[in-house]
């Protein structure tokens, strides 16, 4: 039998020392970026579609950020404890006016807890997803396939808007 010669690899003939070498953000940056919906490793902003559609990639340094399947889960935790957390004063504050006046009603907290477990986690969906890749990124950093996919992926991008 013939042998073939093993087919060059892609990544290993594109690859620059610059992508190898790219140095990480400060975890603390990270997440403060996650924070402001921005990109964890660039800081690039334009991140959602809308509301709550994010785009794949971060559209300035072409990082994916659903790294593996089911990573998106991770943001589900972040809203539902900011959810808790919220609804964790709610009933504090309440149990406190209680406390001090044995006749205040329990309207006011139930309408304020509603509120809060509707609202809250549709106001922070967007923010979660950005602080949870933010997290991620700062527990585990790009492998090197992921550094050179983000940048092939920014260098076809370029080049269908050039042609």
């Amino acid at each position: 039998m013939a042998s073939h010669p093993e087919p060059e690899e892609p990544l290993a003939a594109e690859l620059r020392a610059d992508d190898a070498l790219e140095r990480a953000a400060p975890w603390d940056v990270m997440v403060k970026r996650g924070l402001r919906k921005r990109c964890p490793r660039c800081g690039g902003g334009h991140l959602f579609r809308s509301w709550v559609r994010m785009r794949e990639r971060c559209p300035r340094c072409g990082f994916k950020f659903e790294r593996e399947p089911g990573f998106f889960l991770g943001a589900y935790f972040v809203n539902f404890a900011v959810t808790e957390g919220l609804l964790f004063i709610v009933v504090t504050a309440f149990i406190i006016i209680k406390n001090a006046n044995a006749d205040a009603s329990v309207v006011p907290p139930l309408i304020a807890g509603g509120a809060f477990a509707v609202l809250a986690p549709v106001i922070c969906y967007p923010f979660a997803r950005t602080l949870w890749s933010a997290i991620d990124l700062a527990m585990t950093p790009l492998e090197l396939e992921e550094i050179v996919a983000a940048r092939d992926h920014l260098d076809q991008k370029d080049g269908k808007e050039a042609a």
